[in-house]
């Protein structure tokens, strides 16, 4: 295999960082962010013209008929951005109902989310959705009805979702079901986010009717998981990105004694931290994305990357805000919505001991 982006990645690459450059500068992703989080405008052109929720999606599923590489690469432009769109929320809803659902199912719940005519999320962000006695939702069985009855927080974008995928306990296991936000029993509740550019919601389930997501291998759910979080490792990989480019651009034109700061020993030694730190994720995120076809190499790369982006992305924006000093803490600046990212995203899932906990299980140690 030729772990080597192509011409047709790099135009991918190119021509996503310049919509995004247009459509979602600081200041607009500032403006959304104080309203609801989600840019509708932006997000439709995302999904219309770009396609990029099913980039990686095969033909008869109504994707785009690529890999996890072109949808890594969108991810990693959206997190350089801070993008205020539903984008990881929706991929991983998508990716639920891909691998776990019939055809039946895929006709009926992809083309709305895929077209961004219906926003899903996966209703799943801490570290047990695969652990039956852990997770907060049960089923039960109504008049021949599947109903769900529980809580699940934090949920990504859930005060905008029109699906939800919902992990619950039946049985001794742990079932995906699809939920309708407007369904009787369903309760919505914005929370306040550390994030702001990304923010959350409380789910609330009342006997909530549901169909279960049930055609896929029996371990679909940690695939979908697997998944998402490459999709997340690439998404901090941006992020890292740019705080390395805007501390050397802070370091070039900050002056003390009469010199740019970027001359002082310590300032250097920083700046080349981050940029050692982010070649090795780059190359974990490129490795788990043009490998993911594998699943014995994706239930490897997927915490692998998971933890080593959310490491580096941390130890990138701490040592941004090092550099900029006192005004990174101000609310004027873009740095500390950086920081935000890096730190809520560094959780979600499970953080970096969790993942690398979970890859010592898998590999054997």
């Amino acid at each position: 295999m030729d772990f080597r982006y192509s011409t047709e990645h790099d135009d991918l690459r190119a021509s996503l960082r310049g919509l995004l450059l247009a459509a979602a500068p600081a200041e607009r992703v500032r403006e959304v962010a104080a309203d609801d989080g989600h840019d509708r405008e932006l997000w439709q052109r995302l999904c219309g013209d770009l396609e990029l929720p099913g980039l990686h999606l095969p033909l008869d599923a109504g994707g785009a008929g690529g890999t996890l590489v072109e949808a890594a690469i969108a991810f990693e432009e959206l997190g350089r951005a801070l993008a205020p769109v539903p984008m990881a929320a929706s991929v991983f809803a998508i990716e639920a109902v891909r691998r776990m659902g019939d055809g039946e199912q895929w006709a009926r719940l992809l083309p709305g989310m895929l077209a961004g005519a219906r926003t899903g999320t996966l209703a799943a962000a801490g570290p047990d959705a695969t652990d039956h006695e852990a997770v907060t939702v049960r089923v039960e069985q109504i008049d021949g009805r599947t109903v769900l009855t529980g809580e699940v927080s934090p949920v990504l974008h859930g005060h905008v979702a029109d699906l939800f995928v919902v992990p619950a306990a039946i049985g001794g296991r742990v079932v995906l079901h699809v939920v309708a936000s407007g369904a009787p029993g369903v309760a919505v509740q914005r929370l306040s986010s550390f994030d702001a550019t990304r923010p959350v919601a409380r789910l609330r389930l009342d006997r909530a009717p549901a169909e279960s997501l049930t055609a896929g291998p029996p371990d679909g759910i940690e695939q979908v998981l697997d998944t998402a979080r490459v999709l997340l490792a690439a998404e901090m990989l941006g992020g890292a990105e740019r705080c390395l480019a805007m501390a050397v651009e802070y370091a070039r034109s900050r002056r003390q004694f009469d010199r740019a700061i970027g001359s002082f020993q310590a300032v250097k030694h920083l700046c080349a931290e981050m940029s050692i730190e982010i070649d090795a994720t780059r190359a974990a995120v490129m490795f788990a994305a043009m490998s993911a076809a594998d699943n014995d190499e994706l239930r490897i790369t997927g915490p692998l990357a998971k933890a080593q982006a959310a490491d580096t992305f941390t130890l990138c924006a701490g040592a941004a805000f090092q550099i900029h000093g006192g005004i990174a803490f101000t609310w004027e600046h873009d740095m500390h919505l950086y920081f935000r990212r890096a730190k809520t995203t560094e959780a979600l899932f499970g953080g970096s001991s969790y993942h690398r906990s979970i890859l010592a299980d898998r590999i054997g140690i």
